[in-house]
């Protein structure tokens, strides 16, 4: 039997992505994911304990829980018509990208979150990778260009019609960026990403999964204005990755063509219990951010003493840098492999950086007595 006659070769073309391979068995510096490494005290954890117990596990999950919605409306400051529940953000981004037509272009900026364009391509979408500009990352002013579309239209209707005008009226666009940028650590320019917005051909998607670790306000409060503005919400860094819930936020009309393809009961019993207690318990996590602000400051100083890298400065719970020498890079991968540490490695143009995340203060101090090992010999 040929299994692949069956399957869409836009699915067979695919590269799935691949976490970093860890021994279960070895005491692995784990600083590669972007998880929080803070975990619940002695008494948060009993009180969870106590809380979740109750929960009925042989009912459908009440997704319509009117506690647990009345604590995401007061902690986003946002209507329960503007929001709907993923299983994580990478089910949001599945439900974006599977409600386009085939003739929306899918617009990513190149180094970015790679799930967007993964999950682009086995929607059969046209991808166009936005290279970001060296060493700054940030956003080519040309991208400002899509306002053209909006002009050329004008121009149709006042009588000036062409082939290249009629195409320019048609091309629709949706563009994904995460605020700030994973794995670069940046923000791009605001006011780039709210002229896009102006324009009518465009959908822009602004992922705030690392907002938290930064003083940027959320894209929650411009809803009311731009109709074509999706934001995506995440717990999962902050100590909430193993839940897998994730929010996506928009307008009515967005919101309510989403709700025809998410699935029932998307999310589980567990997680919606989980989250009530989480959010009636936050201040445990906005200490815990604070601290991870703090220590990423101080890694980041300490990163920036070495030789053998180029570091740069991010608003996010990760650092990215990279080897000021590619001729190390075998042996930089060697000697992290040696030491057991775990951080995120790239490909194509990207593969001589990497991404670590800021782990606990013993954590951090160990990655850096290991790279200042690393930086004397080399």
């Amino acid at each position: 039997m040929k299994i692949d006659s069956f399957i869409k070769e836009s699915v067979i073309n695919l590269e799935p992505y691949t976490p970093v391979e860890i021994e279960q068995d070895t005491n692995v510096l784990k600083l590669d994911a972007n998880e929080s490494n803070y975990i619940l005290n002695k008494s948060l954890k009993k009180k969870y304990a106590d809380f979740i117990k109750g929960t009925l596990i042989n009912l459908y999950p009440d997704s319509d829980n009117k506690r647990l919605i009345k604590l995401l409306e007061n902690h986003y400051s946002a209507k329960s018509d503007n929001f709907i529940f993923g299983n994580g953000s990478d089910e949001l981004i599945s439900i974006i990208l599977a409600s386009l037509k085939r003739d929306v272009i899918v617009n990513i900026p190149y180094p970015t979150f790679s799930m967007y364009e993964i999950i682009a391509k086995f929607n059969e979408l046209k991808v166009n990778n936005i290279e970001l500009l060296k060493d700054s990352f940030e956003l080519p002013s040309d991208i400002l260009n899509q306002d053209a579309t909006d002009i050329a239209c004008d121009k149709r209707l006042n009588g000036y019609d062409s082939e290249k005008t009629e195409k320019c009226c048609r091309q629709k666009n949706i563009y994904f960026f995460a605020y700030p940028n994973n794995p670069t650590g940046n923000h791009f320019s605001s006011d780039m990403l709210l002229n896009l917005l102006g324009s009518k051909n465009n959908i822009v998607v602004i992922d705030e999964a690392y907002l938290m670790f930064s003083n940027k306000e959320s894209f929650i409060k411009y809803l009311n204005k731009y109709e074509n503005l999706i934001v995506l919400k995440t717990f999962s860094k902050i100590g909430l990755a193993g839940l897998r819930f994730g929010m996506l936020f928009a307008g009515a009309q967005l919101i309510n063509e989403f709700k025809k393809i998410k699935l029932p009961y998307n999310i589980n019993s567990l997680t919606l219990a989980s989250m009530e207690f989480f959010l009636n318990n936050y201040k445990f996590f906005e200490k815990n951010i604070h601290k991870t602000v703090v220590q990423r400051d101080k890694l980041f100083l300490k990163l920036k003493k070495l030789n053998f890298i180029n570091v740069y400065k991010s608003d996010a719970n990760f650092i990215f840098f990279g080897l000021s020498n590619k001729d190390i890079k075998s042996a930089f991968d060697v000697f992290l492999k040696k030491h057991n540490v775990a951080i995120r490695n790239f490909t194509g143009l990207f593969e001589n950086f990497y991404r670590i995340t800021v782990g606990l203060p013993s954590e951090n101090d160990k990655i850096i007595e290991y790279f200042k090992e690393f930086d004397s010999i080399n």
